[in-house]
């Protein structure tokens, strides 16, 4: 039996979310349909964040309350605060993100408050967590290079890795925000992170904006990284980075990982059908 790759599919939160032109809430219901009929392991589905921030994640909870789910698949949702979190928990969620960065400016353009100021506000989401079971996962954006701040380095990112642990963070997804790092880059930090946690609460989230995604990924898997981010049909990035365009495309990531001889579970043809379908709502 293959070694497994699980891949979490952010394109229907992480994708979307930067698309200018509104996508109706059919359509990314439909797109989730289709990335769970593939087998997509986990689907991050949305964001309760407020519509001033992302608008085209202001119908969280209809997109929530009309997706199909099926058995054997996780969906998240991301959420910033405490009402957030509310929010998720009145739509059944019982997987969340949070996120924060390794950038202090990054941090103020993207979620108006310090890296510490952040923590504190989900130290205060800790009992609702808890009390209600919830796997949690956490970002840390820039965690290579910042648009605002250039080179981020490795001791900035250990101590968030440590502070996001600390409020009992099951899983650490790795941004490599404007899709800057270098496959020499990605080895560098991995060797320091492995050196003080076992690779399997790490998630690599790699962008392809400089065409190094894929060699990037296939670092992390030769170091023992067995969680990705992607985003099916290669959509969306983040708003508040300039240049963060390029999510690597799930269907990437999955060509990869049967390259390096690992099993993601996904079928192919149906998430290349989802990729295409998104990619023709978008452009139509």
């Amino acid at each position: 039996m293959l070694d497994q790759v699980r891949i979490i599919e952010v394109g229907p939160r992480d994708g979307i979310q930067s698309i200018s032109a509104s996508i109706s809430t059919n359509n990314k219901v439909a797109y989730i349909d289709m990335l769970s009929e593939a087998n997509c392991p986990e689907i991050e589905v949305t964001s309760f964040v407020s519509p001033k921030w992302v608008p085209q994640l202001a119908d969280a909870e209809e997109v929530s309350g009309s997706i199909k789910q099926k058995d054997g698949i996780t969906y998240t949702a991301l959420v910033p605060n405490l009402k957030g979190l509310e929010k998720a928990l009145a739509s059944g969620y019982c997987s969340i993100a949070i996120f924060t960065a390794a950038s202090e400016t990054f941090s103020q353009k993207n979620t108006n408050c310090t890296i510490d100021e952040s923590i504190r506000r989900y130290e205060e989401m800790i009992p609702s967590w808890e009390e209600n079971n919830l796997r949690v996962r956490g970002y840390i954006s820039t965690c290579w290079v910042c648009p605002y701040e250039g080179d981020i380095g490795a001791k900035a990112v250990v101590k968030v890795i440590q502070d996001l642990l600390d409020l009992g963070v099951h899983e650490i997804s790795l941004g490599d925000t404007i899709g800057k790092a270098t496959p020499e880059d990605v080895e560098y930090l991995l060797e320091i992170i492995l050196d003080n946690w076992p690779p399997e609460i790490f998630t690599l989230h790699m962008h392809d904006t400089y065409d190094m995604a894929a060699e990037n990924i296939t670092v992390g898997l030769g170091m023992g990284i067995r969680i990705l981010d992607a985003s099916a049909g290669g959509v969306g990035g983040c708003p508040f980075a300039p240049g963060a365009s390029g999510n690597v495309s799930t269907e990437t990531a999955v060509r990869i990982c049967k390259e390096q001889g690992f099993d993601t579970g996904i079928d192919f043809d149906k998430l290349k059908s989802a990729g295409t379908y998104i990619q023709s709502i978008i452009n139509s």
